[in-house]
């Protein structure tokens, strides 16, 4: 019977045992997941900053338009102005012969040998030049090593005119750029080997990382295509076990992240078998325990009360007094209840008054987080009043528009008192007056606001990405809906039915205006940051969006709403 009981013991610690084991061995490729995100938001701004430099010089008139001597100049103060990171920029005509380039005019500090081309050679051989005249997009060569110039990696893009692709700007960013990064970022962290991987799967390591830390070639070449897992271990090429994450920087370019997992799975071994040693020797002592406490509860008594029997003659009475200790057994052990009765109601105001402290804490925090942003949104209407670009004003507005927007999401939580949901409807009213002020505006006036939303909470996490979708399309609707004074509608609409599979509820968000609408035929306008967020932030909802410009433009977000969690510590108390 004890081994029988002992049975639901030892499963319970042998699975969590195992469990603790498997997330051992799984911390490795969580780090090296996480330590992947991290490098590549590092570099996909190195990447991202060269494409925008490339369109911008395409929308420039003087790539095809003035002479080559001008479009040399400003291609030369490009690379002057990032030595560092730019290596050279050319422009080539319809027919792929080159017209200007940086490297072709007076020479540039630090110049070792003339440029790889001439002005007049034909280029159009160039896989680059191929697939930007037939995509009409930006592309990425593999990695290029040449014997007169340094290791670099071009992207090109095509100067657009009436629709047509009349020629192409390229760039050259040198991969020394990369590894200058990766070196300031990761000095501290010695573990981890990066590399980047183009098209072709070239290698080119970040970090102090030999060939032999590769994984193997067939599945470096896996690791190359889009469908490649995120995160896996394996040995390298050394035999040594790491853990590889990998993730996209640009088509046809990707960084790998590899972290040797052999300590952590020597780590996982030891909490494993000291996990073993404890549940044996927690046995153990459950069965010492077990057999002692039977014998005192139940054996002595029932032997007391036979000797007591074997003492009784018949016809003489029952003699003999109960056994001492019996009675002391039922009045100690209702002692003891009343005495954990007590310490449980002590414990219980004990963690009442953590949870109030714990609630003045949190209010504490999200007041001084509200005050900060608002501190931040102040700062960055000064920079803008400074700036005399307006489209850069802008921008700083916009970014203003959106830090208010989390400061007033934080002081709808900490008036809300649970500090997890808000209340919707309320909310939605102060954060569309707010940036109806901020963009000069009163709602009522030239534009009116319409705002419809059922009673609804809804949790911190979604919250923030919902202001910000708000922020987004309302700052859009007031922007470029109701230019030169037109007046119009802009009504915000939230309604709540049954999932469709029976489980929560889904949510409904519709913002509509009837100003001009959006033209999203547009590839530049679908593209921009504006629409790249709000498809960020309902992908985040957990939600598909729909966009239409009949009547006006009008988004519709349909995302599930999500549960307060239960607070443990409020679920422990109630019980």
């Amino acid at each position: 019977m004890l081994l029988v009981a002992s049975v639901p013991v030892v499963g319970i610690a042998g699975a969590n045992a195992v469990l603790s084991y498997e997330a051992e061995l799984a911390a490795g490729r969580r780090t090296a997941g996480i330590l992947s995100d991290v490098a590549a938001a590092r570099h996909g701004t190195a990447i991202g900053t060269l494409q925008q430099t490339l369109e911008g010089l395409a929308r420039d008139s003087r790539m095809l338009d003035a002479s080559p001597a001008a479009c040399e100049a400003l291609l030369r103060s490009v690379v002057a102005l990032y030595p560092t990171r730019y290596h050279d920029f050319w422009v080539l005509d319809a027919e792929g012969r080159v017209r200007c380039g940086a490297r072709l005019g007076a020479p540039l500090a630090g110049d070792t040998g003339p440029p790889a081309y001439g002005r007049g050679v034909l280029l159009a051989n160039e896989p680059y030049f191929q697939t930007v005249m037939r995509q009409s997009k930006f592309t990425l060569t593999p990695f290029r090593r040449g014997s007169a110039t340094p290791p670099v990696i071009i992207g090109a893009v095509p100067v657009m005119r009436d629709g047509k692709p009349e020629g192409v700007v390229a760039g050259s960013l040198l991969l020394d750029h990369f590894v200058r990064m990766e070196q300031q970022a990761t000095a501290s962290a010695q573990r981890q080997r990066v590399w980047l991987l183009d098209r072709d799967g070239s290698a080119l390591p970040l970090t102090a990382a030999g060939p032999i830390e590769l994984p193997a070639p067939e599945l470096l070449r896996r690791l190359t295509m889009p469908e490649a897992p995120d995160a896996l271990e394996v040995r390298a090429q050394n035999g040594a076990e790491f853990a590889y994450a990998n993730a996209p920087l640009a088509p046809g370019l990707r960084l790998l992240v590899g972290l040797p997992t052999g300590e952590m799975r020597r780590a996982a071994n030891t909490v494993l078998l000291r996990r073993a040693l404890e549940l044996a020797a927690f046995l153990l002592a459950c069965l010492v325990v077990i057999v002692v406490g039977a014998d005192l509860a139940i054996a002595r008594p029932l032997r007391l009360l036979a000797a007591r029997v074997r003492k009784w003659r018949p016809g003489a009475p029952f003699g003999g007094k109960p056994a001492r200790g019996e009675p002391d057994e039922v009045r100690a052990l209702e002692q003891a209840v009343t005495e954990a009765a007590g310490a449980i109601g002590a414990r219980e105001e004990e963690l009442r008054a953590t949870l109030r402290q714990r609630d003045l804490l949190m209010a504490e925090i999200h007041h001084r987080v509200k005050n900060n942003l608002q501190i931040v949104a102040s700062l960055l209407n000064l920079q803008a009043g400074r700036l005399r670009d307006a489209k850069a004003r802008a921008e700083f507005a916009t970014a203003r528009d959106r830090v208010q927007a989390l400061a007033t999401l934080h002081r709808h939580l900490y008036t809300n008192q649970t500090f997890e949901v808000i209340a919707l409807r309320p909310f939605l009213e102060e954060l569309a007056e707010q940036l109806f002020n901020a963009l000069g505006e009163q709602p009522g006036q030239r534009i009116h606001l319409a705002i419809e939303a059922d009673e609804l909470e809804i949790v911190t996490d979604q919250a923030v990405s919902l202001a910000l979708l708000i922020t987004e399309t309302v700052t859009n609707a007031i922007k470029h809906g109701f230019p030169d004074a037109r007046s119009g509608t802009v009504s915000i609409t939230v309604r709540a039915a049954p999932a469709a599979d029976g489980e929560g509820q889904e949510v409904t968000l519709r913002v509509h205006d009837d100003g001009l609408g959006l033209k999203l035929d547009d590839e530049e306008a679908a593209q921009g940051i504006g629409l790249t967020l709000i498809r960020g932030f309902a992908g985040h909802l957990g939600g598909d969006i729909e966009i239409s410009n009949e009547h006006g433009t009008e988004l519709v977000v349909r995302f599930p709403l999500r549960r307060r969690e239960a607070d443990p510590v409020l679920g422990s108390v109630a019980a």
